[in-house]
């Protein structure tokens, strides 16, 4: 099966091949994710592999798909529900407080955890592992990258900027906003300088006819209701501007991935 252009979107619905298994976190506990792994002769040390840190909504389908997209040209792709290491409203809060404080905190150690089995996997280049992250999960992506040595690269999609302090010694960040979200809209420039004052290598783009969530093709009608001034929604044009840029950035800070050889496997 030839890989979809990059250009291409991720679908609205995952094609069912991701697996969901269990990682073991510290004090007992453990964290669900969704992995898979594209087809193909596995190359010379391993798929580079790939965090998807999902939006405030969850890990939904769409996220899902995001991981097979990522499968499908190269990457092994890991996809937390960072809601689970413990009870879900509880992962919420310390989710938003660390990214409204703009530090790490559980939350981020956690994903760390989650880092390093995944870097573990014998199919996996630990050398060649970026996170990607969407929303309260964009926030988080920054985060991690800043908290770990183990993150080639950032993709932060319509994240709350961290703090100066926080972003020193981050990966090289990749960085989206839609000018229409009236929440984060305007965040693209505070982050760009920001990033310029921490010494971190970046790229930030504000796309002005685009709100929040203009990545990914996510249905939630009531979250529309509620958070009307996101102005929340899939937007092709801006989604196919933004798609390439992400993967020629994955590309040139952890070396190109090699095509998969077919559908992504588990």
């Amino acid at each position: 099966m030839t890989p979809p252009p990059l250009t291409a979107t991720p679908p609205a619905r995952p094609a069912g091949l991701t697996t969901d298994t269990d990682v073991a976190l510290p004090g007992a506990r453990s964290m669900r994710v969704a992995t898979v792994r594209p087809t193909g002769d596995e190359p010379a040390g391993g798929w580079p592999g790939v965090i998807v840190l999902h939006e405030l909504y969850g890990l939904q389908p769409e996220i899902r798909a995001v991981g097979e997209h990522f499968a499908a040209h190269g990457w092994a792709a890991v996809v937390p529900d960072f809601f689970s290491a413990g009870n879900r409203v509880g992962c919420l809060v310390k989710a938003l407080s660390e990214a409204n404080a703009g530090k790490p905190g559980p939350i981020t150690e956690d994903l760390e955890s989650v880092r390093a089995w995944w870097a573990a996997q014998p199919h996996v280049d630990g050398d060649r592992i970026v996170v990607l992250g969407f929303c309260l999960g964009g926030a988080l992506a920054m985060l991690l990258g800043g908290r770990s040595d183990g993150i080639r690269a950032v993709s932060a999609n319509y994240g709350q900027p961290p703090k100066v302090e926080t972003l020193r010694g981050c990966a090289p960040v990749l960085a989206s906003y839609g000018g229409r979200d009236r929440f984060l809209g305007s965040k693209g420039p505070v982050l760009d300088q920001r990033l310029a004052e921490a010494g971190v290598e970046h790229d930030v783009t504000t796309y002005p006819d685009a709100g929040h969530s203009f990545l990914t093709h996510g249905e939630h009608p009531v979250a529309r209701v509620l958070f009307l001034p996101l102005h929340a929604g899939f937007v092709a044009d801006a989604a196919e501007a933004e798609w390439p840029r992400i993967f020629a950035w994955f590309d040139g800070h952890a070396g190109p991935a090699q095509p998969a050889g077919g559908a992504p496997t588990v």
